[in-house]
C-alpha cells in the first residue's frame, strides 16, 4: 500500500496521500535513465494502471527497468514529433514526467545542436502536443541546478541568466518554454531544478556524474581524478528524495509554470565526497587533482528550499554518507551487470 505522508504549506497542516496515483496513466521520458528508473519503480508502488517510457537509451538501459505489464517501452528519440504525436495521442496522460535529456555540460560543449535538438526541441514538441489534452493533470519538468550559473544565492526568484554551457541555455530556455504553456494554453506545468542527484541505476560513463564514476573507480582500485581544487561545493541529493519532490510537485495545485528547487540545501566539498566513496568502497585509490574545465566556473552550488518546503513540504531525509552507503551497495549487488554493460557510455 502507499502511504500518505504529511506537509506543511504556509502554517496550514495539510495531508496529500500518493494513493492519488492509483489507477493513474502517466508518460515517463527518460525513463530508462536512473532518475526515471527509480520513479517508474516508486509508482508501479502506488497502483498506477499504466507507465509509457520514451527513452533512446543514450544515457539509461531499458534492461534494468522492472518487469511489470503496466510498462511499455517506447525506444525513441523525444524530438520526432511525428512519432511522438503518434504515440501520446493513443493514450489520455493524467501526468506526464519529462525527464529525457541530452545529458549534460561537457556533453552539450561537445554537441551543441544535439542538446537544443532534445532539451529544447523535444520540450516544446511535447507540450504543443500536451496542450490538446485535457486529461493532463501535471506536466513536470526536469530542469537543471545549471540554470543558476555563478548566482550566489539559488532561490528560484533570483534573476539569473545561464550561459556557461549550451545545456545550462537549453535548460533554462525548456524552462520559459513550460511557463508559457502554462501562461497561454493552460498546460499545469511545474518545474524542477535538480542539484547533482545521485544514486542506484545511474552507470558510469564519459559524460555521467562524478558520483558513479567515482564509485566505479574506487572498487577497480583507480585513481579519482577531481577537476579543480576540491574546495568546491556541490548540493549532492539522494535520489528518492527527488522522486518525493517530483511527485509532490505533480499532485500540488500548482499549474502556472512554478519552478521550485530539489536539492537537500547543503552543501559537500567534492574531495570529502570522493574520501567518503573511498571509505565505503573499502578502497585504496588515490585522489588525483587536474585543472578545472574551462567552462566550470562554480565554486559553491547549494539550494534554497524555502519554497519546496513550504509549498511542498519538502524534507530531504538521506544524508551524503547514508546515500553513497546506498549507491555503493546496489553497484556491488550489481556489477557483473554492471561491468558487462561498461562500454555503454565510453
Amino acid at each position: 500500500m502507499s502511504k500518505p505522508f504529511i506537509y506543511f504549506s504556509f502554517g496550514t497542516l495539510k495531508s496529500m496521500d500518493y494513493t492519488a496515483f492509483r489507477n493513474a496513466r502517466i508518460l515517463v521520458t527518460g525513463g530508462a535513465g536512473f532518475i526515471g528508473n527509480n520513479l517508474v519503480r516508486r509508482l508501479l508502488q502506488n497502483e498506477v494502471s499504466k507507465i509509457v517510457i520514451m527513452d533512446n537509451q543514450s544515457s539509461g538501459m531499458a534492461v534494468f527497468l522492472p518487469d511489470d505489464n503496466r510498462i511499455t517501452f517506447v525506444g525513441m528519440d523525444i524530438d520526432k514529433m511525428d512519432k511522438l504525436n503518434f504515440v501520446i495521442n493513443q493514450h489520455e496522460f493524467d501526468y506526464v514526467f519529462h525527464l529525457a535529456a541530452h545529458f549534460a555540460n561537457q556533453n552539450s560543449v561537445d554537441h551543441p545542436f544535439s542538446d537544443i535538438q532534445t532539451n529544447i526541441v523535444g520540450t516544446v514538441s511535447l507540450l504543443e502536443i500536451l496542450k490538446f489534452h485535457k486529461s493532463l493533470k501535471k506536466f513536470v519538468y526536469a530542469s537543471s541546478s545549471c540554470v543558476y550559473g555563478t548566482a550566489e544565492n539559488m532561490d528560484e526568484g533570483v534573476y539569473i541568466y545561464p550561459s556557461e554551457t549550451p545545456y545550462s541555455i537549453n535548460k533554462y530556455t525548456a524552462e520559459l518554454y513550460t511557463q508559457y504553456y502554462a501562461h497561454l494554453f493552460h498546460v499545469p506545468t511545474v518545474s524542477i531544478r535538480i542539484f547533482n542527484t545521485y544514486g542506484p541505476y545511474e552507470l558510469a560513463g564519459k559524460y555521467r556524474n562524478v558520483i558513479p564514476n567515482f564509485i566505479e573507480k574506487a572498487l577497480n582500485g583507480e585513481d579519482l581524478v577531481i577537476t579543480g581544487t576540491g574546495k568546491e561545493t556541490r548540493d549532492f541529493t539522494y535520489v528518492d528524495d527527488l522522486i518525493d519532490l517530483m511527485l509532490s510537485a505533480a499532485l500540488s495545485p500548482s499549474k502556472d509554470g512554478e519552478i521550485f528547487n530539489g536539492g537537500t540545501g547543503s552543501k559537500t566539498e567534492v574531495a570529502n565526497m570522493a574520501e567518503i566513496i573511498k571509505e565505503v568502497a573499502q578502497s585504496q585509490s588515490n585522489l588525483v587533482f587536474k585543472p578545472a574545465r574551462n567552462w566550470d566556473k562554480v565554486k559553491d552550488r547549494v539550494s534554497d528550499l524555502s519554497r519546496s518546503a513550504g509549498e511542498l513540504g519538502y524534507a530531504p531525509k538521506v544524508n551524503i554518507r547514508e546515500g553513497l552507503e546506498k549507491t555503493i551497495k546496489w553497484y556491488k549487488d550489481n556489477y557483473d551487470k554492471v561491468k558487462s554493460l561498461k562500454n555503454y557510455f565510453e
